[in-house]
């Protein structure tokens, strides 16, 4: 014979049953609740605790908890899960990766019941107790130094006064950002059935071949041509004619002095008027302040600041307005491609990477998706 299935109720379902006591009785108010004498007792007894949680809490939340804090099953061993999340913080302190299993061999060294079996069980509401999760790894951002306040305070009192006493307008004051991007940038999420063991993204397996794209604006809206760096050393036939962008190529698919020097001749100048004041700002990478890439920009009359190191992500305008969605739509497109299902594949039947001249293609139709809005906000920062 199967025993009376357990009911579990809200908050305010108790606390509604609680008030029709002041009118009838309880046997009476337990007999149209559907509930035993006992349980209306015990809620009576319970309605001061009960309110105080109504009124913290709010009466959404009691809607869905079912009892106040500390009911439930009490916890075997307080003292000792105590030590074993002390054990867990000190390891995550030294960044030691602590997995469930972990968890249970922490537990069995400390709690020596022959009874405990540290089983799965318990590990999730231990975790669920301590506020433990499982977590995917964070990538390794970039770290603010210590006296970040003084150094975006000089930042900007410095352009403020070279903007004052060159009389910049938008037009004449510019940003350059090296971003890289890759054969297979696909993102991290998919739609999946819920309850699926794996959550797979097709990519072509050459998520490591990059390029970089050097990419520059004007605060009034103005974009320069990209500047795209491929790993080689001939510009294929395929990419030798494109007239929106400017390939190049280098050893390793990186930008370098000469590459920068490039840049400034087939880029920056052709951009700009040489009897007209300039100020270009873009960051501290070695090959922007050698004194041949110095010496060329100061013939074309281009006042250079450079972003303070380590404030990059919040002072760079190409970090903060337009990197993002460049990078959004440069995936979206290629996720368009992936999902297309007519790719070359090479005679072992694995999937060839996208083409060179499609990822020009990718680079101007997401360079092109960058509004003159997005790159307004330089101005504010």
């Amino acid at each position: 014979m199967s025993g009376r299935r357990k009911k579990a109720y809200s908050v305010e379902f108790k606390l509604s049953v609680v008030s029709k006591t002041e009118t009838s009785s309880i046997r009476a108010v337990a007999r149209e609740a559907g509930v035993d004498e006992k349980r209306v007792r015990e809620w009576k007894g319970q309605e001061m605790e009960l309110e105080e949680m109504m009124q913290k809490q709010g009466k959404m939340v009691c809607k869905v908890r079912k009892r106040i804090r500390g009911g439930g099953r009490k916890v075997h061993f307080p003292k000792q899960e105590k030590l074993i999340a002390e054990r867990i913080l000190q390891q995550r302190a030294l960044h030691v990766r602590v997995l469930r299993r972990d968890v249970a061999r922490i537990a069995k060294e400390i709690i020596t019941d022959p009874h405990f079996s540290a089983s799965p069980g318990w590990i999730s509401k231990f975790m669920r107790r301590y506020r433990f999760v499982t977590r995917v790894k964070t990538t390794a951002g970039q770290s603010l130094p210590k006296n970040v306040s003084e150094r975006i305070i000089d930042y900007v009192t410095n352009c403020r006064k070279r903007i004052t006493r060159n009389q910049l307008q938008l037009n004449c004051i510019a940003n350059m950002d090296e971003t890289a991007v890759w054969a297979d940038m696909p993102g991290n999420s998919t739609i999946e059935v819920r309850g699926a063991h794996t959550v797979q993204i097709a990519t072509t397996g050459h998520d490591k071949q990059r390029i970089t794209v050097c990419l520059a604006a004007f605060a009034d809206g103005t974009k320069l041509k990209p500047f795209i760096v491929f790993k080689g050393k001939r510009i294929p036939k395929e990419i030798c004619n494109v007239q929106d962008a400017v390939i190049r190529m280098s050893h390793n698919g990186w930008m370098n002095e000469d590459l920068t020097k490039e840049w400034i001749a087939t880029v920056w100048n052709v951009s700009v008027q040489p009897s007209t004041k300039q100020m270009l700002v873009w960051d501290t990478f070695k090959c922007h302040f050698t004194s041949s890439v110095k010496s060329l920009l100061q013939q074309s009359n281009t006042d250079l600041v450079s972003v303070p190191p380590g404030c990059t992500k919040i002072l760079q305008p190409a970090d903060v307005c337009w990197n993002a969605p460049f990078k959004a739509r440069y995936r979206d497109l290629y996720t368009v491609w992936m999902s297309a299902r007519n790719h070359e594949r090479t005679k072992a039947g694995n999937l060839r990477a996208p083409s060179k001249a499609l990822m020009v293609e990718w680079v101007l139709r997401s360079w092109e998706s960058v509004t003159c809005d997005m790159i307004h906000l330089m101005c504010v920062v």
